[in-house]
């Protein structure tokens, strides 16, 4: 456990870098107070106001054309069930109360009962907790067992794109005074396991399974009315599957932070290297090199930059077999530290 702590602070400070040149980011924001009322049991999202209706629906599946996504490959989608995803739904009201912090239950990771395991699954409880006035980061993960346990129904792109406005205007609507902090990327962002996250604050996940730098691009409008106090961005390891440029992704990103920046001007920005993989076809020269990028990138457009690497690589220089399901996605070892960083110093 020391030499993990020791790597964790060695990685915030900057010491655990690529070649890239270290750059120091920008004094920490002052702490927050914890005297807001805040969250919720987990029947409300933890907010002081009241959430508008959502009006809109999910919306029909597009064509057959229409590219889908792929779930993650440990996904095990179950017996073949009628279908229990991407099936048009209206919103209901959302309303929340105002309670004692004491009363937000927390969930320990290591007694957790076990939520979904497939895109299908995931979606639906999302779907379900959105249309009883909640956001998923703030239930229990086995919550709405019944309505996603057996979900097989894959949900298109468009699908996800749809629900995560839709949770996005809950967030603006119902915020209030509270904390927020949008998590945005691809699938390692989508399944970061929000149970074990800071009570304190609301998370707004903004992921989707199999994303790519110009696929986040095209989608930042979907939470430009929210009022984040932090943004963590982990995006690129899918366009070096795809084998997309380099200097393509390079400059997506720099999209993406040039419009991020203008949106949420009040917010601090934090972009995350690139995680190694076991994957051959995305090897650790190539994630080095596009890390050195960011990294300048960064320092460039005077966001955070947190270099993962040294943390998740090995003595070879790919991902530690311990914190991986598959090569490439993270099990809840893995999602651990990844959340130490994430959560300390901000």
């Amino acid at each position: 456990m020391a030499d993990l702590c020791w790597l964790v602070a060695q990685a915030l400070a900057g010491n655990c870098a690529t070649q890239a040149k270290t750059v120091s980011p920008p004094s920490a924001i002052a702490p927050w107070g914890r005297s807001l009322t805040i969250a919720p049991p987990a029947n409300a999202l933890g907010t002081a106001s009241t959430l508008a209706p959502i009006s809109t629906t999910i919306a029909p599946s597009p064509p057959e054309h229409q590219p889908r996504f792929s779930p993650p490959s440990w996904c095990d989608l179950g017996p073949q069930a009628e279908a229990a995803c991407g099936e048009t739904a209206a919103l209901v009201p959302v309303t929340t109360a105002v309670v004692s912090p004491t009363a937000v239950p927390i969930f320990s990771p290591r007694a957790l009962p076990t939520g979904p395991s497939s895109g299908p699954q995931l979606y639906r409880q999302r779907q379900s907790a959105l249309q009883a006035g909640q956001l998923y980061t703030r239930i229990s993960p086995d919550s709405y067992r019944d309505r996603w346990q057996q979900a097989t129904t894959q949900p298109t792109y468009l699908q996800w794109r749809q629900l995560l406005a839709q949770e996005a205007a809950a967030a603006a609507a119902g915020q209030g005074p509270n904390r927020l902090e949008i998590v945005v990327g691809d699938s390692l962002g989508l399944w970061l396991p929000p149970e074990s996250l800071p009570r304190d604050r609301i998370w707004l996940n903004q992921g989707i399974s199999g994303d790519t730098t110009a696929g986040v691009l095209a989608r930042l409008d979907a939470f430009r009315q929210t009022r984040p106090t932090v943004i963590h961005l982990m995006v690129g390891v899918n366009d070096l599957k795809n084998n997309v440029p380099e200097t393509q992704i390079v400059h997506n990103l720099e999209q993406i932070v040039a419009q991020l920046q203008h949106q949420h001007p009040q917010a601090r920005i934090v972009l995350y290297s690139v995680l190694p993989t076991r994957w051959d076809n995305i090897g650790s020269d190539r994630t080095r090199s596009l890390n050195n990028h960011i990294a300048y990138l960064s320092a460039r457009s005077g966001v955070d930059y947190r270099d993962l690497q040294g943390l998740f690589r090995d003595a070879a220089g790919i991902l530690r077999a311990e914190l991986t399901t598959d090569g490439l996605h993270l099990n809840r070892q893995g999602y651990a530290l990844w959340q130490q960083v994430m959560v300390a110093g901000i």
